[in-house]
């Protein structure tokens, strides 16, 4: 079960304290990941849903300006591709509770497969590993670094290699 808190703090670099107390975007968020048959459910209409109710809130609550303030007193403009990795960084907190077990590896493998989304190469990496070569975990360590910026990545994934 994803709580508000974990949701919070995936998206407060992106969208700012301010903005999160100004909206219940939060425990919408975890209402959807919470309510959503993971374990047997479509992993990208989950996805496709994170990233329908972020943009949605960003736009109304901004009046469609997408301006938010930063913690850091920065005022930014959120872009579509902010949104799509916030989406992902919410799926994250959904993929993580996945057993883990062969059928849901192959799950999030697919997904893998079809998507760009770093939730699922970093539940790959982390949480399936066992089910992988060394040469497969160097092939998502390799991907995720050449895809995606190094702040998404720097908490879970070596540097080097």
């Amino acid at each position: 079960m994803v709580q508000e808190e974990a949701a919070a703090q995936a998206l407060r670099p992106w969208l700012g304290a301010a903005f999160l107390a100004a909206c219940d975007v939060c425990s919408r968020a975890c209402a959807q990941i919470n309510g959503f048959p993971l374990e047997t459910g479509d992993i990208a209409a989950l996805y496709s849903r994170l990233d329908t109710l972020l943009f949605q809130q960003i736009r109304e609550l901004t009046e469609g300006d997408m301006r938010v303030l930063l913690d850091d007193g920065r005022v930014i403009r959120v872009r579509v591709d902010d949104v799509d990795q916030m989406a992902d960084e919410l799926l994250y907190l959904a993929l993580r509770s996945l057993p883990r077990n062969p059928e849901q590896y192959e799950r999030v493998r697919a997904f893998a497969m079809r998507q760009s989304s770093l939730a699922a190469l970093r539940v790959l990496y982390t949480r399936f590993s066992a089910f992988q070569t060394e040469d497969e975990l160097a092939l998502i360590a390799r991907t995720a670094r050449a895809c995606h910026p190094p702040y998404r990545w720097r908490g879970w994934l070596p540097e080097d290699g």
